[in-house]
């Protein structure tokens, strides 16, 4: 799902076939089973007004970053890129690149402004990457890297036996780590406490588990691409999941990220061959009515991956 040649591949693993759904534009998403949202701090980040927005394109037409301020085009990265999916933001305002093709994680000053580190994925195809206080988590297609504060190459590589494709990364808000990955017979979640040792399988339904994220206050949100049930599911810490915004139009969510204070949840959707929907989400957690939406650049062929608000929450 990193991108639309991966429809097939998904499809060949097991995931249900993607409906067409109607185009929605300035929709509420009424939260249906969502958690209390985390108290929101002071901040200039907050309802969709960051400091920056970010996602990438890795169509053959365009294979680069965008970086947006205020939803309008500010920059766009080219440079060393290969085929860029997941994004993500520090706390500190880096910004953060995994690169499938190139199989490394690149860093940028905030706004992308310049490249300050390569993490080097000791041979593995990230495709989604999460921060948290400066550590590093990469997803891979049968692997989970880890990489402690300043570390360039893995610190740690974790597994799991039974997946076929990783798709999302993410840190809660205790430094532990996650995995989300298909495998043979649907997907799962995985939990790696202290980001290290085997992995505890969450069991997490319904639907199909894409992108990962979690809010200021431990509780599991995840996107699904599984037709019966397309949208944001979140969890109760991590069990009790349940579809948090209904009256969606997404045709196609991907990844998911939080914005710093945690007051809105985003995602990326690259539509379909019914429905130019292409574009980055903004969904307000504790009213589900759209909060942002950027559409600047992306169409159905050069489609949106990954999402990330800087500076980030973690």
């Amino acid at each position: 799902m990193q991108n639309l040649k991966s429809f097939v591949l998904l499809i060949g693993l097991g995931a249900p076939a993607l409906l067409v759904a109607g185009c929605g534009g300035g929709q509420q998403f009424a939260p249906a089973n969502a958690p209390a949202a985390a108290p929101i701090t002071s901040n200039a980040n907050a309802k969709g007004g960051a400091s920056y927005e970010y996602t990438c394109q890795s169509e053959t037409s365009n294979i680069d970053c965008l970086v947006y301020q205020d939803n309008k085009t500010v920059r766009t990265i080219t440079k060393g890129l290969k085929k860029p999916l997941g994004v993500a933001a520090g706390k500190d305002g880096l910004f953060y690149i995994a690169d499938q093709s190139a199989k490394d994680i690149f860093v940028y000053s905030a706004g992308g402004a310049k490249l300050v580190a390569t993490l080097s994925d000791a041979s593995n195809a990230p495709v989604d990457v999460a921060v948290y206080n400066d550590e590093v988590a990469a997803a891979n297609k049968n692997t989970l890297t880890f990489f402690k504060k300043g570390a360039t190459k893995p610190t740690l590589t974790l597994k799991d036996s039974t997946a076929v494709q990783g798709s999302g990364a993410a840190f809660d808000s205790a430094g532990n780590c996650y995995w989300s990955f298909t495998t043979k017979s649907g997907a799962s979640v995985d939990e790696f406490k202290g980001c290290k040792g085997s992995p505890v399988n969450l069991k997490i339904s319904p639907g199909t588990p894409y992108g990962i994220a979690f809010d200021g206050s431990g509780n599991l949100y995840y996107t699904s691409y599984n037709a019966a049930g397309r949208g944001i599911y979140t969890c109760s810490g991590v069990k009790s999941c349940a579809l948090a915004f209904t009256k969606l139009s997404f045709i196609n969510p991907q990844y998911v990220n939080f914005s710093s204070n945690f007051a809105d949840v985003w995602i990326d959707d690259p539509g379909s061959y019914s429905c130019y929907c292409n574009g980055l989400y903004g969904i307000d957690v504790k009213t589900g009515k759209e909060s942002g939406k950027i559409l600047n650049g992306l169409s159905f062929f050069d489609p949106p991956t990954g999402v990330a608000i800087g500076p980030g929450p973690l």
